[in-house]
């Protein structure tokens, strides 16, 4: 059988965007698709790619729905997609009576009955999708049927192949390294799925896709397919892609030495905890040496009650002695921060501008808080009113545009102006943007 996939993902870059903008959004893989196309090709089926970062408008699309004869049609979706999901499938049913449109991913997923409701969808999966995925499509071949929503199983992820790297266009990615002065060739791979902590800004949404454990590759499969990639695309870094790739000490032991064992020297970046990095620096000093050069690390907010709001389980200091502990190693920091949380007060606020200054990242991505679709964050805030933003279009969290009823967002655009400044309290209290007393002004509404 024959399987159209579409890949959505034109929210943050849109149209025309592959290889016009140098973003992650507008050339990077995705994962779940590919590893989907690779499972389906391993079972004899084929497979070929609409990307809507490829394409000039709508029109350009129907035009790519026309000159196909293709019955089955996958898609996936987070819900910051959904609706370009949405108008994709409309577009298709309108111009293939006969089209079967398969719908998996996040969104369909953790809002199961929103999905559901639309009938131009034929097929549901949830969770992970490559083995019923592979079901499916064999019951259509066959014409046997099928349950219109299926729950996904579980892979043993050694057991399913490599994702299909040739169902993308690898020159966006290979192009785009993670961070500036990462060599290029650049690729992406994931060694692991889910994660086992309960930070309530993304959980349950990701316990309700991978389940409440974490799965991980073996190390000599993760070598393996780096091998592949550098006989393919002879890359000089590289991004692991998980959600935590330093989750399991042992497991990051032995990576690295068989890293090493292996002749890989060339640079990767990769997310961690910086609990986790306390609790086992002489991890990170291996990491460091068989090639870690960027620590991409969540540390979220300078305020410990705002730490303990998200259950982060992680305080401020270990977020100090974390980033001392990649200076100390020469690892580059990546800080990933959050401001505008619920009940968040300026001083808060201004407490998570001086750990910035403290921190002096190498790299500052700073994020308005976003009720997340899924979170146990957003179903707080929309239990008491606060959410404005559009449940889709709106779950992206850069800070470019409002998140939630009576927020500050101009006095938070100054203060992130200021973490990024990496002042003084002198300069502060010079340029008038921070009191000698504090105050206890909320930037958000109680």
């Amino acid at each position: 059988m024959h399987v159209t996939m579409i890949f959505p993902g034109i929210a943050l870059p849109g149209f025309d965007s592959f290889r016009k903008k140098p973003t992650i959004d507008a050339n990077f893989i995705d994962h779940g698709l590919a590893s989907l196309s690779a499972a389906a090709k391993a079972a004899g089926h084929t497979v070929d790619l609409i990307d809507l970062r490829t394409l000039r408008d709508w029109t350009h699309y129907r035009e790519e729905v026309r000159r196909r004869t293709t019955t089955v049609w996958a898609l996936t979706s987070w819900s910051l997609h959904y609706p370009d999901v949405v108008r994709a499938i409309r577009i298709l049913k309108e111009e293939r009576e006969d089209a079967i449109v398969i719908l998996g991913g996040v969104h369909a997923t953790i809002k199961t009955q929103q999905v559901i409701a639309n009938r131009l969808i034929d097929y549901i999966i949830t969770q992970e999708g490559e083995i019923s995925f592979v079901k499916l499509l064999g019951a259509l071949a066959a014409g046997k049927p099928a349950d219109r929503l299926i729950v996904g199983e579980g892979p043993v992820l050694d057991e399913i192949p490599w994702v299909d790297r040739d169902l993308f266009d690898m020159r966006g990615e290979l192009a785009t390294p993670m961070v500036p002065g990462m060599p290029t060739p650049f690729v992406t791979t994931n060694a692991g799925r889910g994660c086992p902590f309960k930070c309530n800004f993304c959980q349950p949404a990701e316990r309700a896709v991978f389940g409440n454990r974490v799965k991980m590759r073996s190390q000599e499969n993760v070598i393996g397919e780096l091998r592949y990639l550098k006989d393919r695309f002879k890359f000089n870094s590289w991004m692991a892609h998980d959600d935590l790739f330093f989750i399991n000490h042992r497991w990051s032991r032995e990576f690295c030495v068989q890293y090493k064992a292996a002749g890989f020297t060339e640079p990767y970046i990769c997310q961690m905890r910086a609990d986790l990095m306390c609790r086992y620096p002489d991890v990170v000093k291996q990491m460091a040496e068989s090639g870690l050069a960027w620590a991409m690390i969540g540390f979220e907010s300078g305020s410990q009650r705002i730490l303990d709001l998200f259950e982060k389980e992680t305080t401020v200091e270990e977020n100090l002695k974390a980033a001392a502990i990649c200076k100390e190693y020469g690892i580059k920091v990546w800080a990933n921060i959050m401001f505008g949380a619920p009940t968040e007060t300026r001083t808060e606020v201004m407490e998570t501008v001086r750990m910035v200054w403290k921190i002096k990242p190498d790299h500052f991505s700073s994020s308005y808080f976003t009720p997340t679709p899924g979170s146990g964050m957003a179903e707080e805030v929309e239990k008491k009113g606060l959410t404005m933003v559009d449940p889709f279009n709106g779950s992206n969290r850069t800070p470019n545009e409002a998140k939630m009823k009576d927020t500050d967002y101009e006095w938070l655009t100054k203060a992130i102006a200021l973490a990024y400044d990496g002042g003084s309290e002198e300069r502060l209290i010079a340029l008038g943007q921070l009191p000698t007393q504090p105050q206890e002004t909320s930037c958000a509404s109680r």
